[in-house]
């Protein structure tokens, strides 16, 4: 199967037409605030949600550890993986929180289908966190996005937050650009985890105040390529995504860490159409079975790269004295 997508010359040209546009425009006329307000359902909150969408672990990591500290606060905590398919049933709630990678200098597309498929949010308090890639680029406005995404559902927004670790996008260190991701082999450290241990008892505390947090957009020109945009640039540059009969195991784990259900082992192929370019195939898959080219090279996933590198991702200490 061959994955690739064409870079017209009318889109090139709407692309750069939008970031001049941009220039032209001042900042504050793009921006989004979300106002402090009240309305909680509950006065203390008994039920929460943490939901993440993670492919290599780094979300779902921050994730169990937020858990475990409402849990040790006494809250019936609930966790939930976002995979292909799931049902968006967030009733029963008092508080939720979303956590997911920055993808394209967004909220991953399948995140947002996810998220506005919910229900009511109705007096429901809600935060966001977004885990990002070295330096990253758009965490705020990502984290951002899902907090205002679940607002408009009537969500009272009680905070928001990012946590920095390797990045794990594999055309990086394919491309031979290792240094960049080594730069952040140490993340996360300790000091992530007391971030984020710190936010989830932020949350709590913002709770117990009965009010909504105030929170606002930053508006810039790389927002104008987030998401679809920097995705159909990447795209352009792949030049073929097969799956390797010889060496697939038939496990299924692609299958089953494809957000967006475009991987069909049977055939087998990839549907380039579906494919939103999360690269969780790649970096999921044991036998290096998904043969990708980016500029003509191939690329492998992060399990590989933290072979060759001898590192070991630091866990979270989920129970402190």
């Amino acid at each position: 199967m061959q994955l690739s997508t064409k870079l017209t010359r009318r889109t090139f040209l709407w692309y750069g037409g939008a970031a001049v546009g941009s220039l032209l425009t001042p900042r504050h006329a793009f921006a989004r605030v979300i106002q402090p307000r009240g309305g909680l359902r509950q006065p203390q909150p008994h039920r929460a949600l943490v939901v993440c969408y993670s492919q290599t672990g780094h979300t779902e990591r921050y994730a169990r550890l937020i858990a475990r500290v409402w849990e040790q606060r006494g809250l019936g905590v609930d966790t939930h993986r976002l995979r292909f398919g799931d049902k968006a049933d967030v009733t029963g709630y008092d508080l939720i929180i979303i956590g997911t990678p920055v993808q394209y200098l967004d909220v991953p597309q399948n995140v947002g289908g996810w998220l506005d498929k919910i229900g009511s949010l109705d007096g429901v308090g809600v935060s966001s966190f977004v885990s990002y890639g070295g330096q990253g680029d758009g965490q705020h406005n990502a984290a951002f996005s899902l907090l205002a995404g679940m607002v408009d559902k009537g969500g009272v927004a009680l905070g928001m937050d990012a946590f920095g670790n390797m990045s794990t996008y594999p055309p990086t260190w394919s491309m031979g650009n290792q240094a960049r991701i080594l730069k952040y082999r140490h993340k996360p450290d300790q000091a992530t985890y007391a971030q984020v241990r710190a936010f989830a008892t932020s949350v709590l505390d913002q709770y117990a105040r009965g009010v909504g947090i105030k929170a606002q957009s930053h508006p810039g020109i790389m927002g104008l390529f987030k998401g679809d945009v920097s995705r159909t640039l990447s795209k352009a540059t792949l030049g073929r995504h097969t799956i390797d009969t010889r060496r697939c195991i038939r496990c299924g784990g692609c299958v089953k860490t494809c957000p967006v259900g475009a991987i069909n082992l049977d055939i087998p192929r990839v549907d380039a159409d579906r494919c939103i370019l999360c690269f969780g195939c790649v970096n999921n898959c044991p036998a290096g079975a998904h043969a990708m080219t980016v500029l003509g090279k191939p690329i492998y996933g992060f399990p590989e790269f933290l072979r060759r590198n001898g590192i070991t991702i630091l866990e979270p200490t989920l129970d402190q004295d």
